[in-house]
């Protein structure tokens, strides 16, 4: 079984928050959940996180 992990920190020093900002009307988390998705490598998608939005919007997203 294949899985993927995604490390989604929520203190960027540059832009914060950038992985729940918006990006032509999505958060950018999103797009690297929608490839890995489309891709059909991986069984399982798992996004590790110290944040709770970045968390809900991931398994909003389809991510465990």
């Amino acid at each position: 079984m294949n899985i993927a992990i995604i490390p989604a920190r929520s203190g960027s020093k540059r832009i914060k928050s950038k992985n729940i900002k918006n990006f032509i009307d999505k958060p950018v988390i999103s797009y690297a959940i929608d490839n890995l998705q489309k891709s059909k490598l991986f069984k399982h998608i798992f996004v590790s996180t110290d944040s709770k939005k970045i968390a809900k919007i991931s398994r909003d997203c389809g991510a465990e």
